[in-house]
């Protein structure tokens, strides 16, 4: 919760795409949000050029959840097809773009039609055993390797490993290429992260572009019981995807199903240590608390910062125009913190109700996460194994944060099962 009293905020000396505000506190960051939320709701930000490896061009900020909903469900006077980005687009980057998150309808509607009906509620639930299994590996060998108490790094031991194991499966992806998929995932989101850098991020999505490219023509010789197969075979008004289109699309699955969920499952693990209380609230009820809790983690923790939508006309809101041709950017941890709709927010409360509903996964509309289904049980499964089998496992250190205004990142942080 952010502190009750502080040093007035001066929004004149806050740049939202400026790599000194996301290094800051994540508290400071609330109280900035909070403060543009109470007066400067619709605010102008200049381009600027700042410790990110890439520069960001001009927008406006939206920070209140009313706008952001709004915005997200209006597709055609908030498009997604000129950018989604507020950085500019280098050209090493550029190749791998347009995915289908990047379109609009109704380009973007016959893509996710090619795919969505694996990412449904029963098909979701026809994995779980299979996810069950993974979890329950994945805790074996940490009780093996760990279980005197001694520390590990949570991300690579427990967090990572479910969500990446099960969209590498739904990818068709063999096991042993599977700390391929995360090395090079893990390098494809990071452009503005200065330990990798545009160069690192565009050597990734070719590496992961070129794996897809021979995954894809295996499926074509031999097909399979997997999406890649799918993509391979489908047609969109009668035409196969281009080269370009399916390889874009497979980065697109593979790096948003094995990033975001690793990242939940980390920041869910952090508020539980940090909040025994809701910890014992959840694990003591489970099932009762499981749809509520893992969305209130992924209310405090969004997954990802912000998205860019670019106006098609002009728009009006609190007294401000804004016109056609300009950048919006969409700031989910504001609108998650929202005080005129949710009760409380700076508090952790795994029984707080699912509506109203938090924005981390995009705010509904039709680039709502097409995998969030998938998402919400894998963390539902690890929790559980968790609370039944290492319901001591906490955060032991503080979190090493990718610095980045996109994505919410957690590189590495230590944790450790009481003997």
């Amino acid at each position: 919760m952010a502190p009750e009293s502080h040093e007035p905020i001066d929004l004149d000396a806050e740049h939202l795409a400026d790599s000194a505000f996301w290094s800051a506190s994540a508290e400071h960051r609330e109280l900035v949000f909070a403060e543009l939320r109470r007066h400067d709701p619709v605010r102008w930000y200049p381009p600027r050029q700042s410790g990110f490896s890439r520069a960001c061009t001009e927008f406006w900020a939206l920070t209140r959840y009313d706008d952001i909903w709004h915005a997200s469900r209006n597709p055609a006077g908030f498009c997604s097809s000129v950018t989604i980005d507020i950085e500019v687009m280098p050209d090493e980057l550029g190749e791998f773009y347009p995915s289908m998150i990047n379109l609009d309808a109704p380009e973007h509607s016959r893509l996710r039609r090619l795919v969505a009906s694996g990412f449904t509620p029963k098909e979701i639930a026809a994995q779980d055993p299979h996810l069950r299994q993974i979890a329950a590996e994945i805790i074996d060998d940490v009780l093996d390797r760990f279980g005197d108490g001694s520390e590990f790094d949570l991300v690579s031991e427990v967090a990572a490993r479910l969500p990446l194991r099960a969209i590498c499966g739904m990818l068709g992806v063999p096991e042993s290429d599977h700390g391929l998929m995360l090395e090079w995932t893990n390098l494809a989101v990071s452009p503005d992260d200065a330990t990798v850098g545009v160069e690192g991020a565009a050597r990734g999505l070719r590496q992961i572009a070129d794996y897809a490219l021979d995954l894809g023509r295996q499926r074509l010789a031999r097909p399979a019981d997997d999406v890649t197969t799918v993509l391979m075979h489908a047609e969109v008004d009668g035409e196969r995807l281009t080269t370009k289109d399916y390889a874009n699309f497979f980065i697109l699955l593979i790096s948003a199903g094995n990033e975001t969920t690793r990242n939940a499952i980390t920041h869910g693990l952090r508020l539980l240590t940090t909040h025994p209380d809701q910890r014992q609230i959840w694990f003591d009820d489970f099932e009762r608390h499981a749809a509520t809790a893992v969305e209130e983690i992924v209310r405090c923790e969004p997954l990802i910062s912000n998205m860019c939508r670019v106006l098609t006309q002009d728009v009006e809101l609190h007294g401000v125009t804004l016109h056609a041709g300009e950048k919006v950017a969409l700031w989910y941890p504001s609108a998650n913190r929202d005080e005129t709709v949710f009760s409380d927010p700076g508090r952790f409360d795994v029984r707080r109700p699912v509506h109203p509903q938090q924005v981390g996964y995009g705010a509904g509309g039709p680039h709502f996460c097409l995998g969030a289904n998938l998402a919400r049980r894998e963390m539902v499964v690890m929790f559980d194994e968790i609370r039944r089998r290492t319901p001591n496992l906490a955060i032991t250190g503080e979190p090493d944060r990718v610095l980045s205004m996109a994505l919410n990142s957690v590189r590495r942080v230590s944790a450790s099962v009481a003997p």
